[in-house]
């Protein structure tokens, strides 16, 4: 597991407010989709509710990564640290294989 280091720049308040607002959301609906499976809910309603909170967290993603390109990874190049932020970047990349 990668040190726990804080951003180069830290995310815009609004933008951190969004994230943090998305995630509660994300983890509310997981906890709904938990007390249907509990109750047996109809199958297509959980694959439903799944899809929901896997494109909610896909979002999350895709600001998380794109504040990461924009500062932390531009920094590292600027600064010469090129090869270290080339294959964290590609580290980052394989969590979402969608993205590659």
């Amino acid at each position: 597991m990668p040190d726990h280091r804080t951003a180069v720049v830290a995310l815009d308040p609004e933008v951190k407010a969004d994230l943090v607002r998305r995630l509660k959301t994300a983890r509310g609906h997981l906890d709904a989709i938990v007390g249907m499976v509990d109750q047996d809910a109809y199958c297509l309603e959980v694959l439903r509710q799944l899809s929901a909170v896997r494109s909610a967290l896909d979002r999350v993603g895709r600001i998380e990564l794109r504040h990461h390109l924009q500062h932390c990874f531009v920094e590292a190049m600027r600064t010469g640290d090129e090869e270290p932020a080339v294959l964290e970047l590609m580290e980052t990349l394989e969590y979402d294989k969608n993205v590659v």
